[in-house]
């Protein structure tokens, strides 16, 4: 490079030497007015070229000075947010190990060198949130809000901590910002619902249920969701049984039985509207038809309190005599029907009918609490101690518990919907202590 730039001098000052030889004359150059001087024409040349030289140097160096003072700039900001980055990933290592005393100083710092660190705001908002501090934790989001007013991870923030308040009204307003965001987001739909749902209004479940059911979803979810809207018809069908609107508690109720025969809590709130109606013979039919249907032990246990209470107890003796003849392999049948002469005092049809079955096959504790009793009413107090004895439990009543198929959890009171893992239609006698086997099941 250096030859080439001294090569090149060499050619310059030979071109100027020929021009100076061939052209001696002078010319006058006006540098001001009135200022005027005679120069020969190679010195015009030189002074026009080594004007231009300097041009070029002044524009070159300004163009350097701005080069090495931007890249003084970057490097210093990239230092800068190093720095930053390094202090965020401590803080984000120190959060996740749940050392939030560290963290939050790590977190402090990085706000200090960037106050539009929408991420440590968050973070540190969270910590607020872990020490239930929800004024302090509402401070950084919305912070963070003002530097990005739709950001979804931001207002979603924000619900949380209104949440924790258990101000719902303003937790809804947030997730309805952001269905304006993102009108198919499902779990901000799914959040929205467990706020009705927890206020028990049916009806904003429904209709938030119906935009869950319009996203994409897998095969499976949308199986599960179906599932549940219909569950929540079935919750608002009781709503309005409760609230004696029994006109709208039987249109949805039939609806739901018509979408699911097997939905043995359906008929038995269904049953209930029409008898706060006075239509005892279509709760009759209705809860005839839903056995029929469902073969449901529940059912046939309804169906025993309302003969009961008709002052028809023949009925469903001969409802039960019907179906053990149907399927006398059924050892719960058998049970119930022993169960049911001793609650109308026919003990010696208890006895007969309990000593029928196989307990080798049936045994569980109710059924030595049955037998219990039955012998103390016959007045053989050792033979209704050893039963007591077999049962393990001497005081337990003569009440067989309820319990969901799903899960195992146990209740002596019906419920059509599972208070522990909140499914619909999954509650059954637990005969055979159908529970415990249900809990070893899901621990296995």
């Amino acid at each position: 490079m250096a030859k080439f730039s001294v090569f090149l001098t060499i050619m310059f000052l030979l071109v100027v030497g020929i021009l100076a030889f061939f052209n001696k004359d002078t010319v006058n150059l006006t540098v001001w007015q009135g200022v005027t001087y005679e120069v020969p024409v190679i010195g015009l040349i030189l002074i026009s070229t080594a004007a231009g030289i300097f041009a070029m140097f002044v524009v070159f160096s300004i163009r350097d000075a701005r080069r090495f003072f931007s890249n003084w700039q970057f490097n210093r900001r990239q230092k800068k947010e190093l720095k930053i980055q390094e202090s965020y990933t401590r803080g984000l290592d120190a959060f996740f190990a749940c050392r939030y005393e560290e963290a939050e100083e790590l977190f402090t710092k990085v706000i200090e060198e960037d106050p539009f660190n929408v991420n440590a705001l968050l973070r540190l908002g969270d910590i607020a949130i872990y020490e239930e501090d929800y004024f302090k934790a509402k401070d950084f989001y919305t912070r963070a809000k003002e530097i990005k007013p739709r950001s979804v991870e931001v207002l979603l923030s924000l619900e949380k901590v209104f949440e924790g308040q258990q101000k719902w009204n303003e937790a809804l307003k947030y997730l309805d910002t952001i269905l304006e965001i993102d009108e198919e987001n499902p779990e901000i739909l799914y959040r929205k619902r467990d706020i009705y749902e927890r206020d028990k209004k049916w009806e904003d479940v429904l209709e938030v249920q119906h935009k869950v059911l319009k996203c994409d979803l897998s095969p499976e979810e949308e199986q599960e969701e179906h599932k549940k809207h219909l569950g929540y018809r079935y919750e608002l069908g009781c709503h309005y049984l409760e609230t004696n609107n029994t006109e709208k508690a039987v249109k949805i109720l039939k609806s739901v039985i018509k979408a699911d025969k097997d939905f043995a809590s359906a008929y038995i709130a269904l049953a209930e509207a029409y008898l706060k109606d006075g239509n005892t013979d279509e709760a009759q039919e209705l809860l005839l038809k839903g056995y029929e249907t469902t073969s449901s032990l529940v059912l046939l246990v309804r169906l025993e309190d309302f003969f009961i209470s008709m002052g028809e107890p023949g009925t469903i003796i001969d409802l039960y005599q019907k179906a053990v003849q149907k399927d006398p392999r059924d050892l719960k049948l058998q049970f119930f029907l022993a169960k049911l002469y001793y609650r109308l005092e026919m003990i010696d049809y208890a006895f007969e009918t309990i000593n029928a079955l196989d307990t080798s096959a049936f045994d569980f504790p109710d059924l030595h609490i049955l037998l219990g009793n039955i012998y103390q009413r016959r007045s053989q107090a050792e033979k209704a101690a050893e039963e007591f004895k077999k049962a393990l439990k001497v005081d337990k009543p003569l009440l067989v518990p309820f319990c969901c198929s799903n899960c195992g959890y146990t209740s002596k009171d019906w419920g059509g919907r599972c208070p522990s893992c909140k499914t619909w239609n999954t509650f059954v006698l637990n005969t055979y202590e159908v529970c415990k086997t249900k809990k070893r099941q899901s621990s296995s």
